[in-house]
């Protein structure tokens, strides 16, 4: 889905004024407004992760809470219903176990049908790759072998960690990359990773071992999705423009869920 299908950058689709620090609590004007807090639910499961960090991230976000689920045991809660409960869901997994006719019914049914904002964090990408649903839902996906896809054949991905990794803002008036510059961060990164080539590529970088577009947006039937490659330890959850990114990233897609 290209940009102007997803949402131009106009007056009423702005996020607050943004004031303070890049780190710390002080993101959003509207941190201390009596606004309902933003409801995130986290899910990891299958590889080890920079826990600390990634829950300082999210406790670090104005004006929300989060929970942090485990899967496949909590893979069933994952079904219609579960916008109810929560206004974003941050995948961080990097699942590989089977998925019964009924959980991937129930998927289908969440995304597709009843839409629920997502983030892509990092190990995701990875997910459940003989399921194309997460390849459709992300836009994106890290291939564990040479993989067909629309009649065209992409070569196997590889990873190189850790390094420096340069991030170019590409969409400099958008609101996710408002008041952030281009910087660098220590973190992994993916190489011939396939993208759908209608994201809205947000960020890039020109590491060599990296492929270029590292955030973009997306839209999954009635699920908009914001992707973020880096994400892999404290190098990139601890990095100020990183969460700003993240913040602003999932605000906008929040605001954006009924277009």
């Amino acid at each position: 889905m290209k940009r102007r299908e997803f949402g131009q950058t106009c007056a009423s689709a702005m996020l607050a004024t943004l004031v303070g620090s890049l780190s710390g609590s002080n993101v959003f004007a509207d941190e201390n407004s009596s606004e309902k807090k933003l409801r995130i639910l986290l899910i990891v499961g299958g590889h080890s992760y920079d826990r600390e960090n990634l829950h300082a991230m999210l406790n670090n976000f104005p004006n929300a809470t989060f929970d942090e689920i485990a899967i496949p045991d909590k893979q069933d809660m994952l079904k219609p219903g579960l916008s109810k409960d929560y206004d974003v869901l941050v995948f961080h997994d990097q699942s590989f176990f089977e998925l019964t006719q009924e959980q991937k019914d129930n998927l289908e049914k969440l995304f597709g049908d009843e839409g629920i904002p997502t983030v892509m964090l990092h190990h995701a990408l990875i997910s459940h790759p003989e399921f194309p649903l997460f390849r459709e839902l992300y836009g994106a996906q890290y291939l564990l072998k040479d993989t067909e896809i629309d009649n065209r054949t992409y070569k196997a991905s590889s990873y190189l960690r850790p390094t420096n990794v340069n991030v170019y803002i590409a969409a400099r008036k958008h609101p996710i990359t408002e008041g952030i510059g281009d910087f660098t961060l220590v973190d992994e990164v993916f190489k011939n990773v396939y993208f759908n080539p209608h994201i809205d590529v947000l960020a890039r970088t020109d590491h060599p071992e990296g492929d270029r577009p590292v955030i973009w947006l997306w839209r999954y039937k009635k699920s908009p999705v914001f992707g973020m490659i880096q994400g892999d330890a404290g190098g990139a959850f601890n990095d100020p423009n990183f969460r700003k990114l993240f913040y602003q990233g999932v605000r906008y897609i929040v605001s954006h869920k009924d277009e």
